[in-house]
């Protein structure tokens, strides 16, 4: 609370000198810096009980905020703050916020002296009194209002949310008690460490926007340094990011073919291409030199080899008749030349500059180079990196970047007061790859069934090593102990009629089926006869009454049904060893009884076994695209719909 300026007004309440109370004594007069004591005093107890339960700004009830990132609107609700030492409430506002940069967004209390003569209401309402229609006590009026920090001066404020380019900061969802959430705080770190996901809050990467990554957060909750963190829908995040670059000089590639040829760089990706030099090989018609032994300049430079020189039906030779001196043709030799003034031609190869075609971050096209000699590109790259998306217990979604590296980028560590949601392996390219590795908890369902599949892998681990024991060993008898496996009829006494059989190694009861062939009086598939009995019959039934006969409310907002609403896939690759089946079938019994094997009708078992070596789920990098259709309803006659925005993208309809 500010000073109060009023005249005529004390208040001498000073908790340093430990006053517990006012003691009044008869006789004494009543002092009104008495009240004003006592009332401050009130007050001043009232605050030190919230403060052990709050702190300012702790949300007890509603009070939410909604933000448009694309126009900045602010909408919000009326609910109950913890305000300077008592809960209070807020009225419901709508202003207009910036999009770049951090806002504050929070209630200021604006204070206020209202005596008789701003409401005269305040005066001596008693008329059978002397002091009727006289002046009392003054009154001290606050009045919280929202608000951006900065935006005036006249009053203190509070922050309530953070709104981060546009974005709503994650934050505890209410009721707020700072004392409570600051012990469960440290119980949670001290037993677990605190820094997991409870559910959702899966990363995932959109189109990029220009030079600009896009990511969506899911909904869900966390908890970061103790505190809890709530999402309560998903988020955009646009991350203006760069790659380390690194200039690649002169990267040799043999070229292939003097036409139009594909060029692939060796350290992809390229954000561009600074030059790109060939071998290149031309023509010349050129004039000699007004006297003899003389040179002629080429009309290019860089040349590293002359090919032929010729005059008519005349071919010069190089090293007897002319020698490639500088970028001249020197005629100083003593050998056959042209004649002072004449014209010859000459082919020569010489480096050039040439222009990169099609150009991609993985290579480029170009023409003209001579067959297996060098092309020389220079470009710049970009290098890897591990990047890490995290979130801190205020809900501020923060990116660590990793070092980037030629081949092995090195990943960064997570601040403590941070927890990681995935990592972004930075390839700068179409294969940019966003792992959801952050720290999730396991439920007591998933524990249940990890343990239920680590009792059938024992199970199933002693029942193989018992059939490889039992069948490596000489003979079924071994020091004095009988062992059948049930593998097969080896160990059985042929001599003793069998009654029983094997099967899967399993001794069971044999199945001697007989066949049956359908009569031709039935054309359809039947079943037994029938008639419904009536077993359990509820003749009562539930009536209806109105909940609110007179819509004792506002008008509910306008809901969206989004058609599908929940979009889930799966993609499955086989990457190596394939699924392998066995069979195991007995013998024919009609063909062995005909062959007189003496031993009666015996069955056909067949069982079939899949086992599946190895198998791996992850995520994928991207989101598929599928046509979403919406129905808006609750709008009555007379409203027009203006405009339409999915996750801020317009989709009004025609």
């Amino acid at each position: 609370m500010a000073d109060i300026e009023l005249d005529n007004y004390y208040n001498r309440y000073n908790p340093a000198k430990q006053y517990e109370e006012h003691l009044f004594r008869a006789g004494n007069v009543l002092q009104s810096a008495e009240l004003n004591e006592i009332q401050a005093c009130s007050a001043q107890r009232h605050r030190m009980m919230g403060d052990a339960l709050f702190k300012d700004g702790d949300i007890v009830r509603d009070a939410r905020v909604i933000v448009d990132s694309v126009t900045g609107a602010v909408i919000a609700e009326s609910g109950a703050i913890y305000l300077d030492g008592q809960v209070r409430g807020v009225p419901p506002a709508n202003f207009t916020i910036p999009l770049t940069g951090t806002v504050v967004i929070g209630i200021y209390l604006l204070e206020s002296i209202v005596t008789e003569q701003e409401d005269p209401e305040l005066a001596e309402p008693a008329t059978d009194v002397r002091a009727y229609g006289e002046p009392g006590a003054a009154r001290l009026k606050v009045v919280p209002i929202w608000g951006i920090q900065g935006e005036r001066d006249d009053a203190e404020f509070y922050p309530i949310y953070y709104v981060d380019d546009g974005q709503l900061r994650a934050k505890e969802a209410p009721p707020v008690l700072d004392a409570v959430s600051q012990a469960i705080a440290r119980y949670d770190i001290d037993s677990s460490g605190s820094n997991y996901v409870v559910e959702g809050m899966l990363v995932r990467r959109l189109s990029d926007e220009g030079t600009n990554q896009v990511y969506t957060v899911d909904d869900g909750r966390a908890r970061v340094n103790g505190f809890g963190v709530n999402l309560t829908n998903s988020r955009r995040l646009v991350y203006q990011t760069e790659p380390v670059i690194k200039l690649i000089d002169s990267e040799p590639t043999t070229s292939t073919s003097a036409t139009l040829q594909h060029v692939t760089f060796a350290r992809p990706p390229a954000r561009d291409v600074v030059q790109v030099r060939i071998t290149e090989q031309s023509s010349a018609t050129m004039t000699h030199a007004s006297f003899s032994g003389g040179a002629d300049p080429l009309p290019d430079t860089s040349v590293v080899q002359i090919m032929s020189v010729t005059q008519g039906g005349t071919t010069f030779v190089e090293g007897a008749d002319y020698v490639l001196t500088g970028q001249t043709v020197d005629w100083s030799p003593a050998g056959n030349e042209p004649a002072p003034g004449s014209t010859y031609q000459v082919v020569y190869r010489h480096i050039s500059t040439a222009q990169p075609q099609n150009l991609t971050a993985k290579g480029f096209d170009v023409a003209g180079a001579v067959v297996g000699s060098l092309i020389l590109t220079t470009y710049n790259c970009m290098l890897p990196r591990i990047d890490r998306l995290c979130i801190d217990d205020s809900g501020q979604f923060v990116w660590v970047q990793g070092v980037s590296t030629d081949y092995n980028p090195v990943r960064p560590s997570v601040p403590s007061t941070m927890i990681a949601l995935a990592q972004v392996q930075q390839n700068w390219d179409d294969t940019t790859v966003v792992n959801n590795d952050g720290v999730r908890t396991v439920s007591m369902r998933e524990i249940e069934t990890m343990f239920t599949r680590m009792d059938q892998l024992t199970d199933l681990v002693a029942q193989q090593l018992l059939i490889s024991d039992v069948s490596t060993r000489e003979a079924a008898a071994k020091k004095g102990i009988f062992s059948d496996p049930f593998l097969n009829d080896n160990h059985r006494d042929i001599g003793v009629a069998q009654t029983a059989a094997i099967s899967s190694g399993v001794l069971t009861l044999p199945i001697i089926p007989a066949v049956r062939s359908v009569g031709s009086d039935i054309e359809t598939p039947q079943k037994c006869a029938f008639e419904i009995e009536v077993v359990i019959d509820q003749a009562e039934r539930t009536g209806t009454m109105k909940v609110n006969p007179y819509m004792a409310f506002d008008v509910p907002a306008a809901p969206v049904t989004l058609n599908p609403s929940v979009d889930r896939w799966t993609e499955t690759s086989t990457q190596w060893l394939s699924d392998v089946t066995q069979k195991f079938i007995a013998y024919d019994p009609g063909y062995h009884y005909a062959q007189g094997s003496g031993r009666g009708p015996t069955y056909v078992v067949t069982s079939q076994n899949t086992n599946l070596v190895s198998s791996k789920s992850t995520a994928i990098a991207y989101l598929r695209q599928i046509p979403i259709n919406f129905t808006i309803t609750g709008f009555g006659p007379g409203e027009t719909l203006t405009s339409v925005t999915f996750d801020g993208i317009p989709v009004t309809p025609v």
